[in-house]
């Protein structure tokens, strides 16, 4: 690597300006990281950060020093930390910004700087950086000298640094950082939780310590129950960080910025209101795993495509006797729509949280009082728990009936989709069978083999089933299975997009309670599929008849009309000892009297009240008003004036969400043309392995199926509709097609769906008409909402 040191050095020597320097050291970062060591880029975190936000968080820093302590960055005493330093941009940017005093700066250079990385290419480049700013500063001319102050280490392991011949003052410089007091601590934490999947071969660090802190903080404090995103390592660093400072200390971070308004971040939240006596969150947005009108609103990410995830600036301050009572928090939006280039733009007039509500004349800064919650953003409205549940937890577990239904679930969660679905019924069952044969493959070797472990079996059977640790487990309790075509389903894979699916309990991630809403055999159920917490497209509700799919509605829980279970001793007798399953009511009876009371009416059935809840989470009054409730949890459901309305409603939107495949469906009349002008033939309208598209972005009136056939004529009211994130018709452009999966090289050929090519027209027609007649009759829906709820403010837009 010393020759290499050496290059970055008489490169970077030979730029004259630092904004220069920095560009070459991003090319280097992105050329070494971002193609010759993507996985560990990932696995780590790696995202290079622009000089306007650096800069940015480096002044708020100074900024919030002398208000708050006197004193800023250039003051002796003052120790600064990056502890994930990356190619050393922060503290290369702190010498050359003039944030530091010519009086102070050989002090501060060599004994109140701090920098960590436990990357050796990183390391060597931030040691450049540093260096190459502090000569900058001193005069071209000034002799070469080295910077003490980065340390070869992974922070959370700081009590272990790496050493080697080449760094054998590696161990002291880490001793020393950790006996200095450190006021601020700077940076961009790795953004990277785990690795993408348990099957990935570089799995990230374990840090039994601050897993712990996690623990009895953040997770302690959160009320969700999945918490597993606050061991993320960027949470992890914040946890590090306000620790480190002890009684007082700034944190100036850069952050993935889902903790804002996360459901299991409510913990985060309330410790940071506790541990601090101020904070300044700036939202940069551009979350990129959104959709529609909320992508278009989330605008550009300020790391271009270096992340998909909202992008945050959190000024974190801690002082033993603040001018406040209690923390003071800050918010500042940066506004709907805008480029990567008007983000950073306003970051670099503002140049700190002092100037910001200057430079950015449309979002000043908002005082933020969290609720019960510990919502910051997005608060609930208080009248929604006035309203019926859908479902409990208690009532699931049956301790309680108070409810619309007793059980519910989130869909069928396989993590080996491509093995296990495909719109051919031959290729679902071929490879079924495979996977089958790979796994029992392993199972027989280790049967025969005690001495091989779980991850040697699975390594040498993974020619046709993919392996995850649930999968592994199965094979180490030595669950067997065996395959049968009476295990291929026609199930619901996303919103109007059926497939065929392999369904084995053992070969499965998790089947939660599909086995009792939608079980083998020949058992009619429907299910209601609400999106639900952490979901970042807008509310969606959509009816189904068969089993769906884990991501069908995004983080979805169904709620079923029927439950099956097992029947007990009587139940068997009366079923002459039959062991089938016993069809179970899923509305109590405590939910059919509620209503019958509560409208004076005994001819409702709870038939009715399934339809009735489904016409009223089609209600645009209902989603409107309380949009951030359902975010964060289950719907509760208003007791309407009219109850036939949204009953009748919520029985013909069933009916078209379910029965668009029938003979007798409705088509909207569209014009076939030919792309080529010749005759169309039976096959012309085969797919291919380009997804269908609009001939124009924006008009969107003509779809083109391939090369040789178009459907014009269609209306803008069908793409009014919208579930999950997209129209009907635009589920099916996405998901029909003749796709190869890279993985595996399995063939998911959606023509296989249809017994004849043709047929794909008319299912095109009947989503038109359904997405249609959908959009009419929400529009025509009253307000559900009692006449005392629909006095209400509420922010529209409110992030």
């Amino acid at each position: 690597m010393a020759p290499f040191y050496e290059s970055v050095r008489r490169r970077a020597r030979g730029l004259d300006n630092s904004a220069a320097r920095q560009q070459v050291l991003k090319e280097l970062y992105e050329h070494f990281f971002r193609v010759a060591l993507k996985r560990q880029a990932e696995r780590l975190g790696i995202v290079y950060t622009p000089t306007e936000v650096v800069d940015f968080i480096l002044r708020s820093a100074d900024h919030v020093l002398r208000e708050e302590f006197g004193r800023g960055l250039s003051d002796a005493g003052v120790h600064v930390l990056d502890p994930f330093t990356g190619t050393g941009i922060f503290l290369a940017r702190l010498l050359q910004l003039g944030l530091v005093e010519e009086a102070d700066l050989k002090r501060k250079f060599r004994s109140e700087l701090h920098a960590n990385e436990v990357v050796l290419l990183a390391y060597y480049i931030a040691a450049v950086n540093i260096e190459e700013a502090y000569r900058g500063r001193c005069g071209t001319d000034a002799a070469y000298e080295p910077f003490g102050g980065i340390v070869l280490a992974d922070t959370f392991n700081l009590n272990n640094p790496q050493t080697g011949v080449f760094l054998s003052e590696n161990s002291e410089r880490a001793r020393r950082q950790e006996e200095v007091p450190i006021q601020v601590i700077v940076g961009n934490p790795p953004w990277s939780a785990w690795q993408k999947s348990s099957a990935d071969d570089d799995p990230n660090v374990s840090y039994p310590e601050m897993e712990g802190r996690i623990a009895e903080t953040y997770a302690a404090r959160a009320k969700a129950i999945l918490k597993s995103s606050l061991y993320d390592t960027y949470k992890m660093a914040i946890r590090w960080a306000s620790d480190r400072i002890g009684e007082q200390g700034v944190v100036a971070f850069v952050t993935n910025g889902s903790w804002i308004d996360g459901n299991a971040d409510s913990g985060v939240r309330a410790c940071l209101a506790e541990e601090f006596t101020s904070i300044h969150v700036v939202n940069l947005r551009g979350n990129a795993r959104t959709s529609g009108k909320r992508r278009r609103q989330e605008g550009d990410n300020v790391f271009g495509q270096g992340s998909r995830a909202p992008v945050a600036i959190t000024i974190l301050v801690r002082k033993t006797a603040s001018r406040h009572k209690g923390c003071l928090i800050l918010y500042h939006d940066i506004g709907d729509c805008l480029k990567r280039e008007k983000k950073l733009g306003i970051l670099g007039d503002a140049e700190s949280i002092a100037g910001i509500a200057r430079a950015n004349e449309k979002s000043a800064w908002r005082e933020i009082h969290a609720d019960e919650h510990h919502d910051w953003i997005g608060q609930r409205d208080a009248a929604f728990q006035d309203l019926y549940p859908i479902g409990t937890k208690a009532a699931k577990a049956g301790k309680a009936d108070d409810v619309v239904f007793r059980l519910y679930s989130r869909g069928y969660a396989t993590s080996r989709d491509s093995y296990t679905y495909n719109f051919s019924y031959t290729s679902c069952s071929a490879n079924a069978q495979a996977m089958v044969r790979d796994y029992m493959g392993a199972m027989v070797l280790r049967e025969r083999r005690p001495d091989y472990s779980v991850e040697a079996a699975a390594n040498e059977h993974s020619s046709d089933v993919r392996w995850d640790r649930e999968l592994k487990n199965n094979l180490r309790r030595g669950r067997s299975t065996s395959y049968s075509a009476d295990r291929i389903r026609r199930t619901q894979y996303r919103p109007f997009v059926r497939s065929h699916c392999y369904v084995d309990y053992v070969l499965v991630n998790n089947k939660y309670q599909q086995d009792r809403i939608f079980p083998l055999g020949d058992h009619a159920n429907r299910a209601i599929c609400i999106s639900g917490k952490g979901s970042t497209k807008p509310f969606s509700a959509l009816v189904v008849d068969r089993m769906p799919d884990l991501h069908c509605v995004s983080f979805g829980q169904c709620f079923p009309r029927w439950r099956y279970e097992q029947p007990d001793a009587h139940q068997r007798d009366l079923l002459t000892g039959h062991q089938d399953l016993v069809r179970i009511d899923n509305i109590p009876e405590t939910a059919l009297r509620r209503f019958r009371v509560e409208y004076g009416d005994r001819s409702i059935t709870a038939d009715d009240i399934f339809n009735y809840v489904y016409g009223v989470l089609h209600s645009p009054h209902y989603r409107a008003r309380f949009a951030n409730d359902l975010a964060k949890g289950l719907p509760r459901i208003p007791f309407a004036l009219d109850f036939r309305a949204f009953a009748d409603a919520g029985t013909v939107l069933a009916e078209l969400h379910l029965n668009y495949e029938d003979a007798d469906f409705p088509e909207y009349p569209l014009q076939v043309v030919s792309s080529t002008g010749l005759r169309l033939k039976r096959d012309d309208y085969r797919l291919g392995t380009r997804p269908m598209r609009f001939a124009d972005k924006e008009q969107r009136d003509t779809l083109i199926v391939n090369d040789r056939v178009q459907l014009a004529g269609i209306p803008p009211e069908a793409h009014r509709y919208v579930v999950n994130g997209r129209t009907p018709l635009e589920w099916l452009m996405y998901y029909y097609k003749a796709a190869t999966d890279k993985r595996s090289g399995i063939v998911n050929d959606a023509n296989e769906w249809f017994t004849d090519p043709r047929d794909l027209l008319t299912t095109i027609q009947r989503i038109v008409y359904l997405s249609i007649e959908t959009a009419r009759i929400v529009d025509e829906l009253p307000d559900p909402l009692p006449a005392e709820m629909t006095e209400f403010a509420f922010e529209l837009g409110d992030r």
